[in-house]
């Protein structure tokens, strides 16, 4: 309890800080409501009872231990609290009762999130861990500020690739000619990287003009459509320069305040970045053998890339008793570019749509589908896979590769 009071206490003597629960509980209601506007997005996951594991895990079993009820609540928990937590943290000084209600609501969100693969996104990363930082780690002042600019700076990290720096991302939003796309893709990369260090600056003119680059890029994403990674990221540009102006204000009280209470050590918050940058710079290093369950490990707690190195092309029949009919399998999910052409998800998908098409039709049979992906970096293009009976109960993931229809397709 001791740590819970010294963090409540920090966030009681900052107004900016204060601030800052309000906005993240806020990102935590714009999650919710995302998933609740998909379909209650973590309950329908578990209702299919296909997780997703993540890469730590050979298998999701053990998720099964928590009843679907208690899921239910956990899920509504997590949005009144949140709810109630950012009006107590912005409209009124009850900073320990939202303080201990989004501690509430977090640990029921966390709960949610880790059930699927397929609900892991950056923004959600960014919230779960800027949500932690904020909760259990002294010095927030210098943390939040350093957690800010590591993701603006990773994110662009993850922006500079081939990838992304052809500009398909701005072409497809914008309509824009291929050159105008790829020179905004790569200022897009500059101003993240450059733009989230000169936050760090003291100067207020390199603080300001970086403050400024990012707001105007953050609206623009927003424009395009980039909902939740816009407000969320304009959201931290707002505390950060609520932040930087308690700050100049608080330097000529420095001296007093360390009398009534000392400032917090940075220790915590420095292994924490420590550990983010680790995880960020792992996919870029190769540790071999030995080293592959550390860097398995670390890969859970990267950034997804944002764009995609892979094309593909799927068709899927649904097949009843009395016709056959193409039909267009929708992700469940709005998944970063990366991931579109990811077989599992594409292997759950399908899944998914088994279940809804036989509770919704009883003259449904079962789907066939044929999945073909083109890698551009590698320049091949594989048929992932071609199943005529998908909602065969015995068909895994696994076993995906072993079907008769994949290995002889002349029975």
């Amino acid at each position: 309890m001791e740590l819970l009071r010294a963090n409540l206490y920090e966030i009681k003597k900052s107004g900016s800080l204060k601030t800052l629960g309000g906005l993240l509980a806020l990102f935590h209601l714009l999650q919710f409501y995302l998933w609740y506007d998909q379909g209650h997005l973590p309950l329908k996951f578990v209702q299919q009872g296909l997780p997703m594991c993540r890469s730590l895990f050979e298998t999701c079993d053990w998720l099964n231990v928590i009843p679907f009820g208690l899921l239910s609540t956990f899920y509504w928990t997590y949005a009144i609290f949140m709810g109630i937590a950012a009006l107590a943290l912005l409209l009124t000084d009850l900073v320990a009762l939202g303080y201990y209600l989004m501690l509430i609501a977090s640990l029921c969100g966390l709960v949610l999130y880790f059930q699927d693969l397929r609900l892991s996104s950056n923004e959600g990363y960014f919230i779960f861990m800027m949500t932690f930082a904020y909760m259990f780690v002294p010095s927030k002042h210098r943390l939040m500020r350093w957690m800010v600019v590591s993701f603006f700076v990773a994110r662009g990290m993850s922006q500079a690739s081939p990838d992304w720096l052809t500009g398909n991302w701005y072409m497809e939003h914008l309509s824009l000619p291929v050159k105008l796309a790829e020179w905004l893709a790569a200022v897009s990369v500059l101003v993240q990287m450059i733009g989230g260090a000169i936050l760090l600056f003291r100067d207020g003119r390199y603080f300001w003009t970086g403050w400024v680059s990012l707001f105007a890029f953050e609206c623009a994403n927003l424009y395009m459509g980039e909902v939740l990674q816009g407000s969320i990221s304009l959201g931290a540009l707002l505390y950060v320069a609520f932040d930087e102006l308690e700050l100049r204000k608080a330097e000529r009280e420095y001296l007093y305040q360390s009398f009534i209470r000392p400032e917090p050590s940075f220790v915590w918050g420095g292994i924490l970045l420590a550990f983010f940058w680790c995880a960020q710079l792992a996919p870029m290093v190769s540790m071999g053998k030995a080293g592959g369950g550390v860097k398995a490990f670390l890969d859970v707690f990267a950034l997804h890339p944002e764009a995609a190195h892979e094309d593909c092309e799927q068709h899927t029949f649904a097949i009843y008793k009395d016709r056959v009919e193409e039909i267009d399998v929708k992700a469940q999910i709005s998944r970063q570019a990366s991931m579109v052409c990811n077989v599992y998800m594409r292997f759950l998908d399908l899944k998914g749509t088994c279940k809804q098409l036989q509770e919704n039709s009883s003259d449904f049979i079962t789907l066939a589908s044929e999945l073909q992906v083109r890698n551009y970096r590698e320049k091949t293009a594989v048929r992932a896979f071609e199943v005529a009976d998908f909602c065969n109960p015995d068909l895994t993931f696994k076993r995906l590769s072993e079907v008769e229809w994949n290995t002889n397709r002349d029975k």
